[in-house]
């Protein structure tokens, strides 16, 4: 997994996007927090949180958000948002590796949204064993997993996802895992590329047996059409 602080710094180094339309977006995500756990729920602890937008519009809601996050340019992103929203108080900023960090709390529900399957089967089942430790009794967990169905089919052409910023998809048959590579025009040379381990419900269920964890429902998260550039939501293939 050494590609893993590498690939998202750079990735939030090349990518813009505007603050509001990345909050208003989360509300898709808040919805199913909301769907999946108890009006009890207070505290979330989120893996990989990226810039920052989950983690702030959950705040945003009363929750109380402990974010783990590895990419240095993205911790202070995270700060600085929570700090412009004003819900710094309520938001725990851990800029560590997930695999290494040691928490003594214990969460109401842990997030994973878009980056499950950083490592190998064993390294996932390490971390599925740490986010059960993080659990507060009959707490949940919610995890964006790629299947393998819909990547083993998308090998597209460059794709220019905006003024001078290229990004492209192919998929590693033999391991099951879904390959991104994004690059500045004409610096395909120097792309940075991210691979993540695809899983069926079933193979979930192989990963987890070994563990406490039990999964309880599957939600189809849409499909991208790159013929047509349009997404369908929850579609399944």
């Amino acid at each position: 997994m050494e590609w893993v602080r590498g690939f998202y710094e750079k990735q939030y180094s090349l990518w813009e996007v505007s603050d509001t339309e990345e909050l208003e977006s989360q509300q898709k995500l808040l919805n199913k927090l909301k769907k999946y756990t108890p009006s009890s729920c207070k505290k979330i602890l989120e893996l990989g949180g990226g810039r920052g937008y989950f983690a702030v519009a959950a705040a945003k809601l009363g929750y109380e958000v402990t974010v783990i996050e590895l990419a240095e340019n993205a911790v202070h992103y995270i700060y600085q948002l929570a700090k412009q929203e004003g819900v710094l108080s309520k938001i725990t900023i851990i800029h560590e590796n997930f695999y290494k960090t040691e928490l003594t709390e214990h969460f109401d529900v842990v997030c994973y949204w878009d980056g499950f399957g950083i490592g190998d089967d064993q390294e996932q089942q390490v971390l599925l064993k740490r986010i059960h430790r993080w659990l507060r009794p009959g707490g949940k967990v919610l995890i964006d997993i790629y299947t393998p169905w819909y990547w083993a089919k998308i090998s597209v052409r460059a794709m220019q996802i905006e003024k001078g910023l290229f990004r492209k998809y192919d998929f590693d048959a033999i391991n099951c895992r879904m390959i991104d590579s994004w690059w500045k025009e004409g610096r395909e040379t120097e792309k940075v590329t991210q691979s993540l381990r695809c899983y069926s419900p079933a193979d979930l269920e192989l990963l987890i047996s070994d563990i406490p964890l039990t999964l309880t429902q599957c939600e189809p998260g849409g499909e991208m059409n790159y013929d047509r550039y349009i997404y369908r939501i929850g579609f399944v293939s």
